[in-house]
């Protein structure tokens, strides 16, 4: 019997980690932020280095912020749906590029669609460490306040919209 316990022990480990493993949402991940202001931030719009966007531009309104980046693949996936979301719905997007070359941003801009108010050029990734992010896309939904009321870790799609994201929106 005792040389059983550790096969037992081995059975219940696979068994927990397995569970996990095939049960784990990430798309459900929280953030220690949700219900909190957004974090301080200034970062230079894609424009110009003169102008900013800082998060004083997502209050007085409800909006999403989305951080994103070219080299992003699921970013590609996730473009037509925000152009959608652009042309239908009254909410504003802002957007923060991550770790990113502003000529590839513009290039980008030009192929996919801008859906954004005002784009941050988070160059050194300061910003995105502040958010808490894991990778890209990631989309917040910010309250009047500017408090972050929502967390969404991956690709929005038109499922997550209409079942939580619009939802919670019409609710704010």
């Amino acid at each position: 019997m005792k040389k059983a316990i550790p096969f037992i022990f081995l059975f219940l480990f696979i068994l927990l980690f397995g569970r996990e493993l095939l049960h784990a949402d990430p798309n459900k991940l929280t953030s220690s932020l949700t219900g909190e202001p957004i974090p301080n931030f200034q970062l230079p719009t894609l424009l110009s280095s003169q102008t900013f966007f800082n998060n004083k531009d997502l209050m007085g309104h409800v909006s999403l912020l989305n951080v994103w980046a070219t080299w992003c693949y699921a970013c590609k996936i996730e473009a037509p749906f925000l152009m959608q979301i652009k042309k239908k719905y009254p909410i504003a997007i802002y957007g923060i590029a991550y770790k990113d070359d502003p000529d590839e941003i513009k290039t980008w801009l030009q192929k996919y669609g801008d859906p954004y108010r005002l784009i941050g050029n988070d160059k050194n990734g300061e910003v995105a460490i502040d958010l808490g992010i894991y990778g890209t896309p990631e989309t917040f939904v910010i309250n009047k306040e500017g408090k972050i009321i929502y967390r969404h870790i991956g690709v929005l799609d038109q499922k997550t919209w209409k079942s939580i994201i619009y939802p919670l929106i019409q609710t704010l």
